[in-house]
């Protein structure tokens, strides 16, 4: 049985670095929570913490233990306020998410033409690992992500209803300026450090653009409002749509030439569960987020 609380002493113990700070920071008595912590190492058979004079120092197993704690904590108090809102507002209010490159394109604008009788809405941007988990969960309605065009068995494999729209590329985006933009020599990429939404992880990188990752691995962030100001600050190369550009200009970025990855075409996928009614409600937000997508695409011409 999974224990909150005593997952939520282990993350204190880290975040405080020791057991005193820790347990006057919850409060609790200090061999009240050392029994906590060893319970919990008891239980997923680990050591999480070295003591020493040093304090509680967290060993390689540990450090992971407590990365996944973390999240587990995050998505309980996620789910404590979805709870929290169906009671106060019921089943219309919309819950969906979007992937990192989904939700930068398309999600400031749908918010504007949300419909006025969607009472609330929660919108989730994750990985398309974590929308799925999500959906399956059924924490959300539904969520926009991108999909590889060959992956015909994902919808039937997750029992899951796809909508598609074309997606068009992916491509390496930098600041205007950048030494890569005056280049056309591909083979100078891996001479910059490289960022992009957490799928990157699911990509073979190394083989779509041969020697990127040569500076380690990449930074993974789902955010590409940030990863956009990054780029326009330093030297970072930002894999993403090639319509990110046209679409978000605000952003400032300029699409490397020849950076294009043609070996990985995408389709954006409106993802629902095959074995749940979605709200009314939802479907609304749904078919015009499809609307809005649609219509984006066909309006910009993302070739250079």
């Amino acid at each position: 049985m999974l224990d909150l609380i005593r997952l939520a002493h282990v993350v204190t113990i880290a975040r405080e670095g020791n057991y005193n700070a820790a347990a006057a920071s919850i409060p609790l008595s200090q061999s009240t929570l050392t029994r906590s912590v060893q319970a919990v190492e008891s239980q997923y058979g680990i050591q999480i913490f070295e003591r020493g004079r040093f304090g509680a120092r967290l060993t390689e197993e540990g450090a992971d233990f407590v990365e996944m704690a973390e999240h587990v904590l995050r998505r309980s108090e996620a789910d404590s306020d979805a709870l929290a809102a169906f009671g106060r507002h019921g089943p219309r209010t919309v819950r969906f998410g979007m992937g990192s490159i989904a939700a930068a394109l398309f999600l400031p604008r749908l918010l504007r033409q949300l419909d006025a009788s969607v009472s609330g809405v929660r919108v989730v941007v994750e990985s398309n690992d974590g929308l799925r988990a999500l959906l399956r969960s059924g924490q959300i309605d539904f969520f926009l992500g991108g999909i590889p065009r060959e992956s015909n068995g994902f919808a039937a494999a997750h029992h899951f209803l796809v909508s598609r729209v074309p997606g068009g590329d992916l491509c390496a985006l930098v600041r205007p300026g950048h030494p890569l933009v005056d280049s056309r020599d591909r083979s100078a990429l891996p001479a910059f450090p490289v960022a992009a939404g957490a799928f990157i992880r699911d990509l073979d990188i190394d083989r779509i653009l041969p020697g990127i990752r040569t500076r380690g691995p990449a930074l993974e962030m789902d955010n590409y409002d940030f990863l956009a100001r990054l780029a326009g600050e330093t030297d970072h190369v930002v894999i993403g749509s090639a319509f990110l550009p046209v679409i978000r200009p605000e952003f400032g970025l300029v699409r490397v030439p020849g950076s294009d990855i043609r070996e990985l075409p995408l389709d954006w996928g409106l993802v629902r569960a095959a074995q749940r009614r979605s709200p009314e409600g939802a479907l609304r937000v749904a078919q015009s987020l499809l609307s809005l997508v649609n219509e984006s695409l066909v309006a910009q011409d993302p070739q250079p």
